[in-house]
């Protein structure tokens, strides 16, 4: 095929109001108006631009925006010069637009207006491109054409931002009359049927043409195999021929050797010869006893989201490196799978997967429900046309790619489900290369064209930890099972976290191109204004670390769900639209915030992970009953796994073995001091990391000098003395929670913080262990808590700080010691009167340090600042 290049200067005319076609725009020679293709209206600063956004609101932290904002025809036009080739077949092909075009030739209509925002835009020119020159004219239409609203991630403000123009390859494609018009390829496990579509000049149900089509193999590893040749009449202008090419000793195709092979075809008729070379891979796919199966072989998928966000141009990365370093970064986090929220990929992904064996999830851009949208899917008969054309052309343009492996309508779709069933049933009908579900969450009853459920509920029962926290605080125990056992087909657990992250406001910095990060730079004047901008590191880290360890929990409830069919997060990135959700381990840039680094998370998140089954909190006179399991979807299965068990307290080894059995009993009545001990569990070169808290089942009960109430407190400030005061004395309390905001604390509304940072150095903590961020340890006692806003009290010293979210933005505490008058006070916002063992440690350590020396708070609040606070009448 050869390939006229259209990329560069283009001329172009704006119609804000929408009048070109009724003006006959395509009539006009536009001039002097430089728009390079590929490109879009923001790139080349036309539209209305970004104003700025004063007030801190829903609207204003929704999402990056782009510069220049223009959702209106735009009009495209450039001149070619065809020197040779009008006998050939011409196609005008643009590789991506949002999301309809329109063209004429030399003033003349050519073909109906195009809309898709997922496949090329296709436009045969062989008639109206003679030897020559011609005028081409575009029309590009960004606004919505097909009720889709706002919300599916290939057309809205909070992913892409609504981006007008052209990019990916732009050019006329010259080929033969006699040619290979498509070739679609399904392996199996011994070699592979071709459907090819090979077209001819004839027009007549009488005439025939004798053809001869040849295909040959090359392996992966370069060999060429032998020829199939064969001979045949072919009857029609776009005739259909499938033939069968064996395979000895195939390759397979997985994560592990993303073994790719070529597939050669020429096609002979008339004189003509036509060649063509696709990729593929030996690669099956399959959903039989509620169980996913990859080539014959079980498998898991550990996958995140992507929500078609590129920070800098607005618009999807169409070349195939930026979408390697994009997969191979999610692979070094232990991931095999990519679920396209709402959207689909270009070329380049798929092509970049393939290689690097990453399995992907397709939607189309559809998500509709009355819980986001005015519609849901069906209210406008448009969806029926639109949506069945999408996912057929889809399947199409991208289905030979081996890494194309799963198929759903889009997201989080009510309404019509007969629709969604007859686009699911079509598209399957017409290609079984992969597995289908009716749309991405919400638990259904399975319908026979489904082959997996992608849910965060499933036949009732929750199959992610977001409404089961209580339990999962427990231990390291719970699994999936009676979803698995309920669900007559594979269950993969949707959008896993959601953890709010602080915000790293100063990302802002990094957005250069197109998008401008107005979000961000209102979170940070936010900060600024409430005088915390000087710890957003911390906030950073601090509810990143609290993040992974959720993070943690959810991925190995599911890896312990023997049949399960795996994960996919939300998101292993940030998700920087819906009210600026920084729920990732890693910015939207793909890069780390330095709270987990990819090793350590593939150690919980890999092919590969032992498990360790056991209770959080014990007390000294227990027993450390413990299961030991591993997660093993490697290349090559462990059989026999010896497990490596070693236990450290305060950098000693205090238990070690090394067995092949299940389960271990460990006494622990030699821990007489409150411990955390250091649980690694290593099997071959993999091993995974839990803390485990051990308590003395009798713990002395020191007499704390407790204010209960303003009088005792008063009194204690005239006349000196030192004590802890409770949440009766203070003006005004916040409930805590050991569970971070979800999401992002402006898209659901909520008080809940992002996390915490303790002192844990401070001696406060002497006789409870504890790190600088809470483990399972503190869940109780935090979301029984009560903490005090001390904005701008400098001199309270926090041995417990809370990380706000950032709406709220307010520094406060739930444990923290000052002056007041003659006064040495300590605010302890948790129940000490609970007698849960971590509580009755609390109390005891606390009151170790109230009694001591080392209780003497250097910092005085004056009586003013203490009213702000404290219910003080004096």
């Amino acid at each position: 095929m050869k390939w006229i290049d259209l990329s560069g200067s283009w001329q172009y005319r704006l119609d804000p109001e929408d009048e070109g076609i009724q003006k006959q725009y395509y009539l006009d020679r536009f001039v002097s108006n430089d728009f390079g293709l590929p490109g879009t209206t923001c790139e080349h600063q036309l539209g209305i631009k970004l104003s700025d956004f004063e007030e801190f609101n829903q609207e204003t932290v929704r999402a990056p925006r782009e510069r220049y904002e223009y959702v209106a025809p735009l009009w495209l036009q450039r001149e070619v010069e065809l020197k040779e080739d009008a006998d050939k077949c011409i196609r005008l092909y643009l590789e991506r637009v949002n999301m309809a075009s329109m063209l004429w030739i030399d003033g003349k209509a050519v073909g109906r207006q195009i809309i898709s925002l997922s496949t090329p835009h296709i436009y045969d020119v062989s008639q109206e491109l003679t030897l020559g020159k011609h005028l081409l004219t575009l029309r590009i239409d960004n606004r919505n054409l097909i009720a889709c609203d706002g919300m599916a991630s290939g057309y809205s403000i909070d992913t892409q931002g609504i981006w007008n123009g052209v990019i990916g390859r732009i050019g006329l494609q010259c080929e033969e009359i006699f040619r290979i018009e498509d070739v679609q390829i399904y392996p199996d496990v011994s070699g592979i049927t071709v459907r090819v579509v090979e077209t001819s000049d004839i027009r007549s149900p009488l005439v025939r043409r004798k053809a001869v089509t040849t295909l040959r193999v090359v392996t992966p590893d370069g060999a060429m195999t032998e020829p199939v040749v064969k001979e045949h009449e072919v009857y029609q202008s776009k005739h259909i021929a499938y033939y069968r090419y064996e395979i000895a000793a195939p390759q397979y195709w997985d994560e592990f050797a993303p073994s790719l092979y070529q597939l050669e075809l020429e096609y002979q008729c008339e004189g003509v010869t036509d060649k063509k070379t696709v990729a593929f891979g030996m690669r099956t796919v399959a959903s039989e006893s509620k169980q996913l199966w990859l080539n014959g072989r079980p498998l898991s998928l550990r996958g995140t989201t992507d929500c078609a966000q590129f920070p800098l141009t607005g618009y999807p990365d169409m070349d195939v490196e930026s979408w390697r370093k994009r997969f191979g970064i999610i692979k070094s986090y232990g991931m095999n799978h990519v679920r396209f929220h709402a959207w689909c990929p270009p070329e380049s992904a798929f092509v970049a997967a393939d290689e690097m064996g990453m399995y992907l999830s397709i939607e189309m851009p559809l998500w509709l429900n009355h819980d986001v949208c005015a519609l849901e899917a069906g209210d406008d008969s448009i969806h029926s046309s639109y949506f069945t054309r999408e996912a057929v052309q889809i399947s199409k343009t991208y289905g030979n790619h081996p890494s194309f492996m799963m198929f759903s309508n889009g997201n989080e779709n009510m309404g019509d489900f007969s629709l969604l069933e007859d686009i699911i049933k079509q598209v399957k009908g017409l290609d079984s290369r992969r597995l289908y579900t009716l749309t991405s969450n919400f638990d259904h009853p399975i319908l026979p064209c489904e082959d997996y459920l992608c849910a965060f509920e499933a036949g009732g029962h929750k199959i992610r930890i977001q409404d089961i926290h209580d339990r999962i605080a427990e231990d390291t125990c719970y699994a999936y099972d009676e979803a698995v056992w309920d669900v007559p087909a594979p269950i993969i657990s949707f959008e896993v976290g959601q953890y709010c992250v602080f915000p790293d406001v100063d990302i802002a910095e990094d957005y250069t191109g197109n998008m401008r990060p107005v979000n961000f730079e209102a979170i940070r004047r936010r900060m600024q204004e409430k005088g915390v901008y000087h710890k957003l590191r911390e906030y950073v880290q601090a509810s990143g670390k609290l993040a992974a360890l959720l993070y943690k929990e959810d991925i190995e409830c599911a890896l312990r769900t023997c049949g399960m069919g795996g994960i996919e997060l939300l998101s292993l990135y940030d998700y920087t639209g819906q009210s600026t959700a920084t729920v990732g381990m890693l910015d939207i840039f793909l890069r780390s915030k330095g709270i987990l680094t990819a090793e350590e998370f593939r150690s919980f998140c890999g092919p590969v992970v032992p498990l360790f089954m056991a209770k959080r909190i014990y007390t000294n006179d227990e027993v450390l009953c413990a299961r030991l399991d591993l997660y093993d979807y490697g290349s090559t299965q462990i059989e026999k796994p010896v497990y490596e068990l070693q236990i450290m307290v305060e950098n000693r080894v205090f238990y070690e073995t090394k067995t092949t059995g299940c389960t271990v009993e460990i006494p622990l009545n030699d821990i007489k001091d409150a411990s955390c001990l250091k649980v690694a569990l290593t099997v071959g070169a993999y091993t995974n990391h839990w803390e485990v808290y051990v308590y003395p089942k009798v713990v002395d009960c020191l007499q704390l000098p407790i204010c209960q109430g303003v009088d005792e407190l008063q009194e204690l400030i005239e006349r000196g003395g030192k004590a802890v005061v409770t949440a009766q004395c203070m003006v005004d309390t916040k409930k805590g929670d050991f569970i971070p905001a979800f999401w992002s604390p402006m898209f659901f509304e909520t008080p809940r913080a992002c996390g915490a940072m303790i002192d844990d150095k401070h001696p406060i903590f002497s006789y409870f262990p504890t790190e600088h961020i809470p483990n399972y340890q503190w869940k109780r006692m935090m979301d029984t808590s009560r903490s005090v806003e001390v904005t701008g009290l400098s001199d309270v010293k926090m041995h417990m700080e809370i990380v706000p979210n950032f709406v709220d933005c307010v520094e406060s505490s739930p444990l923290f010691e000052c002056r007041i008058g003659n006064a040495s006070i300590l605010y302890c916002g948790f129940d000490l009167e609970s007698d849960a063992p971590e509580a009755r440690q609390l109390r005891y350590s606390i009151g170790r340090y109230v009694e001591s020396e080392q209780f003497a708070p250097r910092n005085e609040l004056s009586l003013a600042q203490a009213r702000e606070i404290i219910k003080l009448e004096i």
